[in-house]
């Protein structure tokens, strides 16, 4: 293959990258806590032989995640709930603890607090946290401290992690590659809920920009084939 089919194909391959990403992020528009997903790109350069220009060949390196925060809005139950800065709730999923901004929460058989896919919601010790049957109204302080009636059950595990060092692994989650510590200057919101932070005219609009993109990359390999063709056509009818 020569250069210019290197280089069609690696640009299709990085745009078939970012579709991917773009998609994901219009189907999870409206998921609570959702956070955009994006690519990151590079350019490595090729000496080449024989005095020719350099080879130039743009490669994605990573995925990243868009940290920004989404849209909070009330809602009338009090397992709802929602984090203003930077944080997670610490959650137990089968494959071990995961971070999620997703505070949809409810209770399960067993009276622990779990989150819309089922992973047990954990406190500030990585404990789960029960919530006793008949024990009175539930309220959630801004520092995260759940209290039912009169006692105190625990305090929601919010924490932090590098954001270059997340990774997505389902069911609107997260695993912290080098783990997480407490997380600081965040408050806690009782009857509330966090949207994604997907903006559906951006992700429409770059998601016509990478299809049109995509089209004249692959019209221009298509194109340098057949030359390839035409040529290796000519030489044989030259012997």
């Amino acid at each position: 293959m020569d250069n210019a089919g290197y280089i069609g194909l690696s640009r299709q391959s990085g745009l078939m990258r970012e579709l991917n990403s773009v998609a994901n992020n219009i189907a999870n528009i409206n998921t609570n806590g959702y956070r955009r997903e994006a690519n990151i790109f590079a350019e490595h350069v090729k000496a080449l032989q024989n005095g020719d220009p350099s080879l130039s060949i743009a490669t994605m390196t990573r995925r990243y995640v868009d940290l920004s925060a989404g849209d909070i809005t009330r809602t009338n139950n009090p397992l709802d709930v929602a984090i203003e800065g930077n944080g997670f709730f610490l959650v137990e999923a089968p494959q071990g603890q995961r971070l999620t901004r997703d505070g949809a929460f409810s209770l399960n058989a067993q009276g622990e607090l779990v989150s819309s896919s089922g992973a047990r919601v954990l406190d500030e010790s990585g404990g789960a946290i029960t919530i006793p049957p008949g024990g009175g109204k539930i309220s959630i302080t801004a520092d995260g401290a759940i209290n039912v009636g009169a006692q105190n059950i625990g305090k929601l595990g919010v924490v932090t992690a590098d954001p270059a060092l997340l990774v997505r692994v389902g069911q609107n989650q997260f695993r912290a590659e080098n783990g997480y510590e407490p997380a600081l200057n965040t408050r806690v919101h009782q009857f509330s809920l966090e949207g994604s932070n997907v903006s559906a005219v951006q992700e429409l609009a770059r998601l016509i920009e990478v299809q049109r993109t995509y089209e004249e990359s692959k019209k221009f390999s298509d194109n340098d084939g057949e030359r390839i063709t035409r040529t290796v056509r000519a030489l044989g009818q030259s012997r």
